[in-house]
């Protein structure tokens, strides 16, 4: 038999737009549900499994926060892409501290939106999936680089948690612009702390967008840190309380 397609909510209460998203996925293998209200996302979500829901913030019955805190609260494993015209870095950040897979702004090129659901649709990136059991990783991390303090090594993770959202904001703005020497900063201080969190190939990834940014080499900069920023979201899902 043949594996299902992915299923993609489409939440927005703008025709065109629904119009745009829906010619622009067409000929990818997903199944996309439009609907224009959260009544509707939450009938239709219900009825579906969902891997990917794409959401405006103003909607006619609801904010798009409401759908966002509506699955979490039923689904962890749906990614959530806010699209919206009203964000700026602030708002982006905090969305991302809230669980917001991307955040991307009006208008978008139907190249962008496509990067995007093929990146949200894909399986976890192999870096931080494939890296030694957490405990093992952990344990090794506060052996190497906290003299073997357990407590310390998790409060120095608490505060990489909650900074995390803040450097991909930073990174996705740089990477957005072609800003290699404001991409570099980001990344370069990523890779010590990645290091320092025993995640190796996570900070193997960080050098090679560093080394990339370091020669303004755009595209593979670019590439590598959609790779990064989703290892480093992963591990932050993953840890967080």
């Amino acid at each position: 038999m043949p594996e299902p397609v992915p299923r993609v909510l489409l939440l927005e209460d703008d025709g065109l737009a629904r119009h745009f998203v829906r010619e622009a996925l067409d000929g990818m293998a997903l199944e996309l549900l439009p609907c224009a209200s959260l009544a509707e996302a939450r009938r239709l979500l219900s009825a579906h499994a969902v891997a990917l829901a794409r959401t405006g913030l103003h909607l006619p019955d609801a904010s798009g926060l409401d759908l966002l805190r509506w699955l979490q609260e039923r689904d962890g494993d749906c990614r959530t892409v806010v699209f919206s015209g009203g964000v700026d870095d602030g708002l982006r950040q905090r969305l991302l501290a809230q669980g917001v897979w991307r955040v991307l702004r009006k208008p978008v090129s139907v190249g962008d939106l496509i990067d995007c659901v093929e990146q949200a649709l894909a399986r976890p990136p192999a870096g931080l999936q494939q890296e030694r059991r957490p405990e093992a990783a952990d344990a090794g991390a506060a052996a190497q680089y906290f003299g073997g303090d357990r407590a310390l090594y998790e409060a120095y993770r608490g505060m990489c948690l909650k900074q995390f959202p803040i450097d991909v904001a930073e990174g996705d703005r740089a990477a957005d612009h072609g800003d290699a020497p404001a991409l570099y900063r980001v990344v370069h201080n990523l890779k010590s702390v990645l290091t320092l969190l025993g995640q190796e190939r996570a900070a193997q990834l960080a050098h090679s967008v560093e080394s990339h940014a370091a020669q303004g080499m755009l595209p593979p900069m670019r590439a590598g840190w959609q790779q990064l920023r989703q290892q480093v979201l992963a591990y932050r899902i993953q840890h967080q309380g």
